[in-house]
């Protein structure tokens, strides 16, 4: 009675783990660098993944791949 399964546990788990990728993904890019890189990530942190697709389709996919 009452406590929290180990069911409930998973599910946070997968949760916190989907809401982190997009920073995993922004700081993980070999495509943007400097600032780019550090905006990226903000906007995935402060507004997950619709900031990460945001950024990613209106700046860093016409980035060239050596942008410093």
């Amino acid at each position: 009675m009452g406590g929290i399964s180990i069911w409930q546990l998973l599910i946070l788990f997968i949760v916190l783990i989907i809401g982190m990728l997009p920073w995993v993904f922004a700081l993980a890019s070999k495509k943007a660098k400097g600032m780019h890189k550090l905006i990226w990530f903000l906007m995935s942190f402060f507004i997950s993944w619709i900031g990460y697709l945001v950024y990613y389709f209106v700046v860093i996919k016409d980035l060239p791949e050596n942008n410093t």
